[in-house]
């Protein structure tokens, strides 16, 4: 449970720092173990088991005395000494145990001797030639209680000697041997540990890619890794359902196209077939002159209601291409809704419709297309004009709720066919005993309010059969 926590934090960057710690850590061991591993065999092997051990405390003496090194000499009871070129003792650093103050050469000699403990010969040591500060020479020399060592050598060999070729050859040889044999293992655990949190993950992507090349969509990954690649994972499953989405949508659009070309034929076949029919009428036919009449006015509302239905055809059209945007102008959205309210006054009158208006006193000011917003809405005035008896009660309310102008027009006349409720703003949408009109108008008025980054709703109200709410957002 603690291992998944970690993995689901664990970032690239840190799983990096962790594989280097690693690495890092893996050198270290494999070049001790190679070490001793080495030594072990050619210590069995050519050594016969023998100690080797190779120990130089030259390296302790400083010509400032002060700075001389002591190394691990006090944890074996041991010290260091100065001598001039009379082998005269000029400085002691540790603890002296002897009292000897001016050596000769027996003593110098014997003091490195590898033999037991003996009361007449109770130290060892070594004696380095060395420099003081001037030049001048003095010797430098160590001393350990015998009881403390254990003599073993340390072979150099001799390159070029064959003999010594050949050994050395042998004795590298195991080393390196070794060292690639442990470097090995240790590749390999790093291929495992890598492989767990960045290969397996990849070879999943790569898989789900495949798989959308092959255009499925239902494609989804779920990988165990790390932080960015769960990251790439989330992100890769969003553009696959936005690709379904697309799909979905484009398929729907050419549903909606072709049977948009269905009734577009349909809708013109009908006005035309008349134009065409009463047109040859008067032409081939002898026809009073009240009939004659009759049949020019018939042409005459046919090829309006042609040109109408073409004029909304281009705005739905132009309305529906992503590249057509708005002729944006910022205005004062309720002052200007109170202009176009007295601008079907007259037409409200005649037909006795009862107005309940109630727009805020506040001014709404924000940017949108006067002309495309002023046929968005006349179209729902006109639908409740033409679709509604005298005396109906129309409500128009306009308000600010929080960010969005808010734009309510309802009445309690004829309720809209619930078979069409729920498609009203799909093209060529009518309800069942229309006469006139394209059917396209609030599709159109759909299209306008979206180009502002709004919507349109609607629904009704225990006062209103027919409410429409448009919400358009007030970008300050």
């Amino acid at each position: 449970m603690k291992f998944k926590f970690i993995r689901k934090r664990l970032t690239v960057k840190n799983f990096l720092v962790i594989i280097f710690l690693i690495t890092f850590l893996v050198l270290y061991l494999i070049i001790q173990l190679s070490y001793d591993t080495s030594a072990f065999i050619i210590k069995k092997a050519f050594f016969n088991g023998e100690e080797i051990n190779n120990t130089s405390m030259s390296s302790y003496y400083n010509k400032d005395f002060n700075k001389i090194k002591l190394g691990i000499l006090p944890q074996m009871e041991g010290w260091v000494e100065v001598l001039d070129e009379n082998k005269k003792v000029i400085y002691v650093k540790g603890k002296k145990k002897d009292n000897i103050k001016k050596y000769n050469e027996n003593q110098l000699f014997k003091l490195s001797y590898l033999e037991k403990y003996t009361a007449k010969n109770p130290y060892f040591g070594e004696v380095f030639g060395v420099k003081g500060k001037h030049g001048e020479s003095y010797f430098f020399l160590y001393k350990i209680d015998r009881r403390k060592l254990s003599y073993s050598f340390t072979y150099k060999p001799n390159l070029y000697s064959k003999s010594d070729k050949i050994f050395s050859f042998k004795v590298y040889g195991i080393l390196y041997l070794i060292q690639f044999i442990y470097l090995l293992i240790a590749l390999y655990i790093c291929s495992i540990i890598s492989s767990k949190f960045i290969v397996n993950p990849l070879k999943k992507f790569i898989a789900s890619i495949k798989n959308l090349k092959k255009l499925n969509y239902s494609t989804r990954i779920n990988v165990k890794g790390l932080k960015e690649l769960r990251d790439v994972e989330y992100e890769f499953n969003e553009m696959v359902k936005e690709l379904e989405r697309v799909k979905e949508e484009n398929k729907r659009i050419d549903e909606s196209k072709k049977r948009l070309l269905v009734d577009i034929s349909h809708d013109l076949k009908t006005p035309i077939t008349s134009i065409q029919g009463f047109s040859k009428l008067l032409l081939e036919e002898d026809v009073t002159t009240s009939e004659k009449n009759k049949f020019l006015k018939i042409i005459h509302n046919k090829s309006v209601y042609s040109t109408v239905l073409i004029e909304d055809l281009f705005a739905l059209s132009k309305l529906e291409d992503s590249d057509f945007n708005p002729s944006l102008k910022k205005l004062n959205f309720t002052e200007w809704i109170r202009r176009l309210i007295v601008e079907y006054y007259e037409e409200f009158q005649n037909k006795h419709f009862d107005l309940e208006i109630n727009i805020t006193e506040y001014p709404v000011i924000f940017q949108f297309d006067e002309k495309l917003m002023k046929r968005a809405i006349s179209n729902i005035f006109n639908n409740a004009l033409k679709h509604n008896e005298d005396y109906t009660k129309l409500k128009i309310a306009c308000y600010l709720q929080d960010k969005d102008v808010i734009l309510e027009i309802g009445n309690n006349g004829k309720y809209i066919d619930k078979s069409i409720r729920d498609t009203i703003f799909e093209p060529f949408v009518k309800s069942q005993g229309s006469n006139g009109g394209s059917g396209l108008g609030l599709a159109i008025t759909k299209k306008i309010i979206k180009k502002h980054g709004g919507d349109i709703t609607l629904t009704s109200s225990e006062s209103h059969k027919n409410l429409f709410i448009i919400s358009i957002p007030v970008k300050f």
